[in-house]
């Protein structure tokens, strides 16, 4: 049946080592198709944050759950996309204090909800939108598409770290990140500081942070097809127009020259016919084309100057001098040759 119908995607299986069920694995795919995130980049983002661990917590910060988030991350979250996702009650629980931050007054509902960040569904769900907006954002301030690389730095540093950290990347790469990025220094230590203690430059804090996702960009440009297949076409349709296209083309063709379709064959043409090739042994001569040995002797006249140019025919193969027309005993026979039974000898006829 899969000859006409395109059979479901198998479910993705769980990472050699990790020890995670599949319904982990099946959570973070309802959050990409629900958001329209890539599920490759959700997954690896996963796996970089947590192994897959929905219970995960860090132990610098308040980063919890699949995909890592602090609270004030997930709070905005949840009031900003919450009620799309079933979460319309939450998402009303969480206000915007003074300063711009999320707050929850009721302290319940603020455990509650901070708490939906081990849901493996709402976690893929809430990171699926969060790679939406950092998109967005990091498409306006690069002027094209970001990396699933820069995608992760986001979700690091936020949108607008990840803006100045390709920043500096690219024009001061060799500056010290931790100096750019005190508090995210301070949290993650081992993305800004190697093992001997050196803070690390711009260029190698990007490095690091993009080492687990592709570097290719979100949408990719279309490739080229290479040159010479770019040509075939154009050579194939030429030949065609020749008549002496490929053999297949020819089985479906009544006009236009013709020739042998192997080396082999036009091996057997040329031994067998007059010209400067022949050969002299008539076991290598076949198809006799006559009934007389004049026949077989009989030369083509040469072409005109005027006939217009193109391949010709190869002529047939003459007829083995052995099986020539029959001469008298003595006559010209060669010692030993065979000649053609004579039925006359064994026909009796009577007189009428």
């Amino acid at each position: 049946m899969f000859l006409f119908t395109t059979p479901p995607a198998p479910p993705a299986p769980s990472p050699a080592g990790s020890g995670q069920p599949a319904p982990v694995i099946d959570a973070i795919r309802r959050g990409a198709d629900a958001t329209g995130a890539g599920f490759d980049y959700l997954l690896k983002t996963a796996q970089r944050e947590s192994a897959l661990d929905p219970a995960a917590k860090a132990r610098t910060s308040s980063a919890t759950g699949l995909f890592q988030f602090i609270e004030q991350t997930w709070l905005s979250l949840v009031r900003d996309e919450g009620a799309k996702y079933g979460l319309g009650d939450y998402a009303k629980a969480v206000q915007t204090g003074a300063d711009g931050r999320a707050v929850v007054p009721d302290a319940d509902a603020r455990r509650e909800i901070l708490a939906l960040r081990n849901d493996p569904k709402a976690a893929a769900t809430m990171a699926g939108e969060l790679a939406l907006k950092n998109r967005e954002f990091l498409q306006q301030q690069l002027g094209r598409d970001p990396t699933e690389g820069e995608l992760y730095i986001a979700h690091v540093l936020g949108a607008q770290g990840a803006s100045r950290l390709v920043d500096q990347a690219r024009n001061n790469p060799t500056s010290s990140a931790a100096a750019a990025f005190p508090d995210a220094a301070a949290a993650n230590r081992g993305l800004f500081f190697d093992k001997s203690g050196r803070a690390r430059g711009a260029a190698e804090v990007y490095a690091v942070l993009a080492s687990s996702h592709s570097a290719s960009p979100a949408v990719p440009a279309p490739v080229a097809p290479p040159q010479e297949n770019a040509a075939a076409p154009a050579a194939l349709a030429q030949s065609i127009a020749r008549g002496d296209g490929p053999v297949m083309h020819g089985l479906f063709r009544t006009e236009g020259p013709r020739g042998p379709v192997s080396d082999a064959v036009a091996r057997l043409w040329v031994v067998g016919g007059n010209g400067p090739q022949r050969s002299a042994e008539p076991a290598l001569r076949f198809f006799p084309r006559g009934e007389n040995a004049a026949m077989a002797s009989v030369q083509p006249p040469a072409a005109s100057p005027a006939a217009p140019s193109g391949p010709t025919l190869p002529e047939p193969p003459r007829r083995p001098d052995g099986l020539a027309s029959p001469t008298p005993e003595g006559a010209g026979s060669r010692k030993g040759a065979r000649q053609p039974l004579d039925l006359s000898r064994f026909m009796t006829w009577r007189s009428s």
